[in-house]
């Protein structure tokens, strides 16, 4: 049954590149939906009456000189959870895609088995037992990623699709180098090359310094695209690498090294997030939040094994959820608006809804209480406070400073109507907005369940999770904050936020203008500015520019010396080396 569950999308996709042309793209959409939908089903019922851990295809792929590689697919207590989590959220992008096109739209389904082809693959990536076969899922999912880029028509003439396949593929490659290389290291403190080669690898694919601009290119797209782009693409195979590293290979990395990953996690978190606090379009605010999360997912992962155990779990899924959401919501936001830039919302585009679940995602990424980002956050304080504090102050500053980020946008979002501004036409769609709204509900009100009873996460999940790390470590049960203790936290939080908002909201005075629909709320760019170098760092796109200036300079400098070789001196180069057979023969 799992097999199946695994393959469905695949022939699903097929069949919708065979039907593009006959068929409306809305009618392959549901097709989409439907088959995503069923594996996820299929998964589940696999998983409860067969029991985990789950193994497909075992059997071997390569071996080379002892060096053995299995094609062999395993989906256990953790695995399986990011399983599901991937095919329910593709499908709620299936249902926002659907719902952004118009009716009567055809020629589409291309689009849209790419997108299921990307999602058989980053599926076989999260399930990979072997590392290589996640190499060659993340070089695939690279390649089909920037095809979607292209195909989709949003980024006419641009480079990105081109520099998010380059930059796959470059992960995919480092990955590879670390993998082999581990199999010919003997026992012991992993070398220093091959821990900067393994991580700048999982760098790449999550974004983290500096290599933000990888991730900034692939949120650049629809935010319906991105969707299957950054929080179920290569972003998730690179935390996912990282994370078995840390769970394989952490007891052998060496203090030094450790200390080393920590600061530069360090500087990745505050680094996306003074980055985050300076834009003005939803798109860009979401690549650098998406950075951010991932940068607290690594600083957790390193700081210490026994969060790695139960900790950086819970952190990777409110990271897939609140990312979704946000993603979900930009697109809702943008179907009614026609773009992403917070200075040109329409006042009556009916938005305010989104902007409760941005609201949401955005409290759970930062971990504001009641939600389950506030828990992961509570139990990773109670190992760090004792002998590193400092590592939970830079998450609460990093959370922070993105909490400031988003508070303009939702300020924006949340602006008061002026008076005598006329309704927006209705937007026409192939499904009702309600069901385009129903997925991001369902993953705000998990992040909210689960933050108020962790009692119930940890028992079923947490609990058989342990098995999974490899190293010999006594784990104990983390303390659980009361229902009521968190209630008193939510509503000082959601005091913080309202209030403010509230207040800019009387400052407003009415538009003159009805049709001026300016917004009225500017992000603090001035603190932006203030800490660029903290982002510099993350997306160092002066360094980035020069060495490209460099590279094509020494290109052309080859260039001319190569055609003066061949218009001037290749007969006397000739003439040279007959000279030289010559001499040889006698």
């Amino acid at each position: 049954m799992e097999l199946v569950a695994l393959i469905l999308p695949l022939l699903a996709g097929i069949t919708a590149w065979s039907i593009d042309r006959v068929v409306p793209t809305r009618q392959i959409g549901f097709l989409a939906i439907g088959s995503l939908l069923i594996s996820a089903l299929m998964l589940v019922l696999s998983g409860v009456l067969n029991g985990l851990p789950l193994q497909l295809l075992p059997f071997d792929w390569m071996r080379i000189e002892g060096f053995v590689t299995t094609l062999s697919l395993r989906f256990d207590a953790f695995t399986w959870v990011v399983a599901l989590i991937l095919l329910l959220g593709s499908a709620a992008g299936m249902i926002g895609l659907i719902h952004s096109l118009p009716y009567q739209l055809r020629n589409y389904g291309r689009l849209l088995a790419l997108l299921l082809f990307h999602v058989t693959i980053i599926l076989v990536g999260v399930a990979a037992q072997d590392s290589v076969l996640r190499v060659f899922a993340w070089g695939l999912a690279a390649m089909i990623g920037g095809i979607i880029m292209r195909l989709s028509g949003a980024l006419p003439g641009s480079d990105t699709p081109l520099i998010s396949i380059v930059g796959g593929i470059a992960g995919a490659i480092m990955l590879l180098v670390a993998v082999t290389w581990r199999q010919y290291i003997p026992s012991g403190p992993l070398p220093g090359a091959l821990i900067v080669c393994w991580t700048l690898a999982a760098f790449l694919g999550m974004g983290l310094a500096p290599f933000h601009g990888y991730v900034a290119g692939m949120s650049s797209a629809p935010a319906i695209l991105a969707i299957f782009l950054v929080p179920l693409g290569i972003p998730l195979l690179g935390a996912l690498t990282f994370i078995d590293m840390m769970s394989t290979q952490g007891p052998l990395i060496s203090e030094y090294w450790r200390t080393v990953l920590i600061i530069v996690a360090i500087i990745s978190a505050l680094g996306t997030a003074v980055g985050a606090i300076g834009s003005t379009r939803l798109r860009t605010l979401y690549g650098w939040h998406s950075s951010s999360v991932y940068a607290v997912l690594v600083l957790a992962a390193v700081s210490d094994l026994q969060i790695l155990a139960y900790g950086v779990p819970v952190l990777l899924i409110t990271a897939m959820l609140s990312l979704c959401i946000i993603a979900l919501s930009i697109a809702f936001i943008e179907t009614r608006n026609y773009t992403d830039d917070l200075l040109k919302l329409r006042p009556r585009a009916r938005i305010g809804f989104a902007g409760v679940l941005l609201f949401v995602a955005v409290a759970a990424s930062i971990g504001l209480p009641g939600t389950i980002g506030f828990i992961s956050r509570w139990w990773m304080a109670e190992v760090l406070m004792i002998h590193a504090p400092w590592i939970i102050i830079a998450i609460l500053i990093s959370g922070s400073v993105l909490g400031l980020a988003w508070s303009g946008a939702l300020s924006t979002i949340w602006r008061r109507i002026p008076k005598g501004t006329n309704t927006d036409l209705p937007v026409i769609s192939a499904i009702p907005t309600f069901v385009a709204l129903l997925s991001p509900i369902v993953f705000a009100g998990a992040l909210l369940l689960t933050g108020f009873v962790p009692q119930v996460l940890w028992k079923l999940w947490l609990d058989p999770l342990q098995d999974r790390s490899a190293f010999d470590s006594v784990i104990t049960p983390p303390s659980m904050p009361g229902i009521e203790l968190q209630l008193i936290l939510t509503a000082v939080s959601v005091l913080l936020v309202a209030v403010p908002v509230y207040a800019s909201r009387l400052r407003q005075r009415d538009i003159a203008n009805p049709n001026d629909v300016g917004s009225t709320s500017v992000p603090p760019v001035a603190t932006a500015e203030s800490l660029s170098f903290l982002s510099s760092f993350v997306n160092p796109t002066r360094l980035l520019a020069s060495i490209w200036e460099l590279l094509i300079r020494f290109g052309n400098a080859l260039q001319w010396v190569l055609r003066l070789g061949e218009e001037r001196y290749y007969v006397a180069g000739l003439v040279l080396g007959l000279i030289v057979i010559v001499l040889l023969l006698i």
